[in-house]
């Protein structure tokens, strides 16, 4: 181990020795400092191993909490937050970076010539800088993409490369990433808990910020509107639970942009809009996220759901800018690596300045022969990449089957030299071992060049095997800090304080399908709160001392669970003592049983699941309520399956409970919150409707005990108690539950909100009178507020049940009307009819 001048050796290095044979980021050969890494050392001078170790493992909960790229949570298999970042940074010198960052902007410059060259005139084939099998036989090769006759159009607006030292220390790149990179929102993600963990030591190493990458991007994008001033740019991702959703949802609240989903947009008359609650909003510049073959099915896959049939047409009309252009992800293939250095000679005038991995293809003849003579040496790969097919099996194959394949179809692949990477210190809680590097640099467009972010995404793994499949490849990540040679300005995003800011109200610029998610959001919430104080309940009542034969109404209350689909029907019996043992074992399985709709493990799941869709409008703190309690209500292997579900519902209950008070007190009086408690009114009415019905019109429930259990679950047993203490009458508990309007639980303090949700949502000013949805909302409420419940007890107690049942029926019936007429109205935007052929 170097360096008797090491003061913190002991501290944080000890024992650490990089990989033979590989360049070491913090080592020389000869064992001595590298300067970057004397300031890093210098810096942590006096912090103790475990307070370091400490510091890493908050750094961890903060991106867990933040859950950038947490999985989907309908997957019950993953979900472990899958994002790990490194204690360590990868650190580099001013100096170093410069040349770096040139060379990446000499890349992307030459790429994008590329690109508007193949899907423009073409000279590179015409001329013979490019063989015309190379790109015709590219499957995404498209010819939609392709505009021959339109003026020079910039194609590549974000770049990213994949690159990595040699032994000898050079920097080589290993692919391009250009159609839509993704990775600099982690990047952020790992600045912003590093700048947590080590905030003095990030200070006092002078590390360049990522602001002015950022700066740069917004810049960009603004650049690209007709009408710069108010440039509507919206950022389109992927389906939510796709790999990339977080990142997107980051970035897009970060940046400032609208987050959507193709469903989101529409084109009418080539021009391309954003469905709000106000209707259409143009669209300026799209910032995509889908494969361009995704994005038009109209043109192009007609088998995607990712696509907005007509965008090609936008674009070529010049409605609207996309960042990359369609067709970008051409140039990812690694064929086209085997013509770039020619090809920078051809339009530059200059060589690289940082080379690609040496690469063959495999049609030319003499690299053929060339790659046969040495093909277990080299890394064969499939010339043409396909976004998210795996080619690891190449790996596994044998000389003689490596050699068969290529010489059958010599135009299908491409061999590359295999690049060693360098190795870096990795944290493992305890101790520092080595691991190989792979960094990921991102550029974009600034006026005539690219601006590179001082830094990237670093990635690292315990093998040398390849990093290249996805961002998700590898162990864990690293920050990457690029050492200034000065002071380091403060840069924000922030606005100026002395620049002038026009007062606003939001809402009406909410996309439709968050509004949809919001009052969907808000109707599984109830739901789930429903279910999990009904089975509470039952598992109270069977977990109780007392005799289950001497609960009368426990049969009742799992009468009521049939009655809601949470577990068979067959299960409700006449003999309590029989059911029991089956139930004990029965009621935790169907809990969390997912894969069954409305149970209230799905039900969980849904709720998570339409969180992630908003997740760029939700709160942080809110965010965290309803990830924990996806995370937290799941099985367990435990025998006491009974009590671990008991234990596992209260604290959903818990949880359920603090997100409502984060609804009620966390959020803006927006349009996304009145849809969210409309969602929440008008299922909370329609539970308690089902759950009178259950209990007392079907189940027959008008003794003490009965109405007891019913005001339990109906979470008004204390207010019921504070006004008749233990005298349970049908009239007084239909009184509390139906009509009165100061219980925030019951029918009609819900349809009184219902109502004022219904007259404040947008509207078209020309339609007169009021809408369908107000309409359904007023007359629920006169209808409850007509209601006698004494009158209504009286009879259904002298045998007459038609009053209650007739009540009922009208409100279960009338409910889901509501709700329609508020889809119908606010969720979907359909164009008008076109007549496609004469009479």
């Amino acid at each position: 181990m170097p360096g008797s001048d090491l003061r913190v050796d002991a501290k944080l290095f000890s024992g650490y020795s990089g990989a033979e044979g590989s360049f070491d980021e913090v080592f020389s050969d000869k064992g001595e400092l590298r300067p970057a890494w004397r300031r890093f050392i210098d810096a942590t001078e006096g912090l103790p191993r475990a307070e370091f170790g400490r510091r890493w493992e908050q750094a961890q909960r903060l991106l867990q909490q933040n859950s950038l790229a947490y999985p989907d949570p309908r997957d019950p298999r993953a979900r472990r937050h899958p994002w790990e970042l490194d204690a360590f940074p990868l650190v580099i010198q001013a100096e170093e970076w410069r040349e770096v960052a040139a060379a990446l902007k000499q890349r992307a410059t030459l790429l994008d010539m590329v690109l508007q060259d193949l899907l423009g005139p073409q000279r590179l084939i015409r001329e013979g800088h490019l063989p015309a099998e190379v790109v015709f036989r590219h499957p995404g090769f498209l010819l939609p993409y392709c505009r021959p006759d339109a003026a020079p159009q910039q194609v590549l607006h974000v770049y990213g490369a994949d690159v990595a030292r040699s032994p000898d220390g050079r920097w080589w790149v290993l692919d391009d990433r250009c159609e839509s990179p993704s990775g600099a929102g982690f990047a952020l993600q790992n600045r912003i808990a590093m700048s947590r963990m080590l905030p003095d030591v990030i200070h006092e190493c002078r590390v360049e910020r990522l602001a002015p990458y950022f700066i740069s991007f917004q810049e960009h994008l603004a650049r690209l509107a007709p009408d710069r001033e108010r440039a509507r740019v919206v950022w389109l991702s992927q389906l939510a639970g796709s790999a990339n959703y977080f990142e997107d949802a980051f970035l897009a609240r970060y940046l400032g942009y609208t987050l959507a989903e193709a469903g989101d947009l529409a084109v009418r008359q080539n021009k391309l809009y954003l469905k709000t609650l106000a209707g259409l909003s143009p669209v300026d510049v799209l910032m995509r996220r889908p494969n361009s073959e995704n994005c038009d099915p109209l043109e192009l896959s007609d088998a995607s759901s990712m696509g907005v049939a007509g965008l090609l047409q936008s674009l070529r009309s010049r409605h609207a800018a996309i960042a990359n252009g369609l067709g970008s992800g051409l140039l990812e293939s690694p064929i086209f690596m085997a013509f770039l250095p020619r090809l920078a000679e051809t339009l530059l005038s200059e060589p690289l300045k940082m080379p690609n991995v040496a690469t063959w293809w495999c049609g030319d003849p003499k690299s053929r022969k060339y790659v046969l003579s040495r093909v277990s040496e080299l890394a064969i790969r499939p010339a043409y990449r396909r976004r998210g097919v795996n080619d690891s099996r190449l790996l596994e194959l044998s000389r003689s089957e490596l050699t068969a394949m290529i010489e059958a179809h010599p135009t299908a692949y491409v061999a590359q030299e295999r690049v060693r990477r360098s190795t870096a210190p990795v944290w493992s809680g305890q101790d520092v071992t080595h691991s190989y590097i792979s960094l990921r640099a991102f550029a974009v467009s600034s006026g005539d060049s690219f601006e590179v972010m001082p830094g990237g995404l670093a990635r690292v793994s315990a093998t040398l095997g390849p990093l290249d499949m996805s961002l998700l490849e590898g162990e864990r990540s690293k920050d990457t800090w690029v050492l200034s040679e000065g002071p380091v300005s403060s840069v924000t995003l922030l606005t100026a304080p002395d620049e002038p800011l026009a007062l606003r109200r939001g809402g009406v610029d909410l996309p439709s399908r968050a509004a949809e998610h919001f009052f969907w959001l808000g109707r599984q919430s109830v739901r789930a709160e429903t279910l999990g104080k009904l089975i509470r309940a039952v598992a109270l009542r069977l977990t109780s001392e007392q005799d289950a034969e001497r609960i009368p109404e426990l049969q009742l209350l799992i009468r009521v669970l049939a009655e809601l689909g949470q577990i068979e029907p067959g299960y409700v019996v006449d003999e309590i003592k029989v059911q029991m043992p089956a139930l004990e074992k029965l009621l935790p399985a169907a809990v969390f049983d997912e894969k069954t709709p409305g149970t209230l493990r799905a039900t969980v799941a849904n709720l998570a699941q339409l969180a992630a869709t908003v997740r760029d409008l939700l709160s942080l703190d809110t965010w965290r309520i309803i990830r924990e309690m996806n995370d937290e209500f799941q099985p367990t292997a435990s025998d006491d399956g009974f009590l671990d579900m008991l234990v596992k519902v209260d604290g959903l209950l818990a949880g359920l409970a603090a997100l409502t008070g984060q609804f009620a007190e966390g959020m803006t009086r927006t349009h996304a919150w009145r849809f969210l408690d409309f969602g929440r009114r008008l299922e909370r009415t329609l539970q308690a409707s089902q759950l009178i019905r259950a209990v007392v019109a079907e189940g027959g429930g008008t003794d003490a005990a009965a109405l007891e259990s019913l005001l339990e679950v109906s979470d008004s047993l204390m207010t019921y108690r504070s006004r008749y203490y233990s005298r349970f009458q049908l009239g007084a508990v239909l009184d509390l539950l139906m009509t009165d309007e100061t219980n925030p639980r019951s029918m009609a303090f819900q349809l009184v909100e219902c109502t004022s949700h219904a007259a404040q949502l947008p509207r078209e000013s020309v339609v007169p009178g009021q809408m369908t949805e107000e309409r359904l909302a007023a007359s629920l409420l006169h209808l409850i507020r007509r209601v006698d419940p004494l009158a209504i007890a009286r009879a259904y107690e002298s045998g007459d049940e038609e009053p209650l049942d007739s009540l009922l029926t009208t409100i279960d019936t009338s409910l889901p009307k509501l709700s329609d007429a508020v889809s119908h109205h606010y969720f979907f935007h359909s164009g008008p009819a076109q007549r496609l052929a004469r009479d």
